[in-house]
């Protein structure tokens, strides 16, 4: 039976699964970021915070690449990056705001900006930049490019249909401990909007859902119906 999942740097060492130990080992220096410690702020799925849930894709992708032996196809610190930064859009994807309104389509790409802004090229290079991007295939239509993503985007599911179905999401919400002792970083979604009837995503990758331009399409209508 796998070891429970890490969710956080505070715990005991020798109690650690092996995957964890992996994500602190290649990752420690993305999870004590103040961008990475601020997704405690915001709940993604049930009652799991973006933080958990990063923790626990990560953990995912590392038992995976045991699993199956891949650890001679990967780039352990580019897959234990993608995974923690996969969901770094920095913002309450649960609120009404109008920037963010097709999150599902383009939170890939607003992670990737903030990622590549709060970590440089150095960190965010090529296999890092294309699985943020590319994670939510096939919503988005466009696959991870390399072994990586592809993983990062399997562990993604996985978890986040764990986090979705958990039972505690029943039992009431959860207060957030501490939430405004937390760091705030700005998401530069806010700053840089989507430019919703652009199929095309600043050249980082184009959207070429049907989906996609269907959510627009309905969108559209809606508003002119309303003006």
């Amino acid at each position: 039976m796998d070891a429970p999942l890490i969710t956080n740097v505070d715990f005991d060492i020798d109690s650690a699964s092996d995957a964890g130990l992996t994500v602190l080992e290649y990752g420690e220096d993305i999870i004590e970021s103040d961008g990475m410690q601020s997704e405690k702020r915001y709940v993604q799925h049930g009652t799991t915070t973006t933080f958990e849930h990063s923790m626990a894709v990560a953990q995912r992708a590392v038992r995976l690449v045991n699993r199956f032996n891949l650890d001679h196809r990967v780039d352990m610190r580019d897959l234990v990056v993608s995974a923690l930064l996969h969901d770094y859009f920095l913002y309450d994807w649960h609120d009404n705001a109008e920037w963010h309104r097709l999150h599902g389509f383009t939170h890939g790409r607003i992670a990737c900006l903030n990622a590549m802004r709060d970590f440089g090229e150095a960190i965010v290079n090529d296999v890092v930049a294309d699985s943020l991007t590319n994670h939510m295939y096939p919503l988005t239509n466009v696959p991870p490019k390399y072994p990586e993503g592809w993983l990062v985007s399997l562990s993604d599911k996985i978890c986040a249909t764990s986090e979705a179905v958990n039972l505690d999401r029943f039992r009431g919400g959860r207060e957030l401990e501490d939430r405004e002792a937390l760091p705030i970083i700005p998401s530069m979604g806010a700053t840089r909007p989507m430019s919703s009837a652009d199929p095309m995503i600043d050249g980082i990758g184009p959207v070429r859902s049907g989906a996609y331009r269907t959510l627009l399409a309905l969108r559209r209508g809606r508003d002119a119906i309303m003006r």
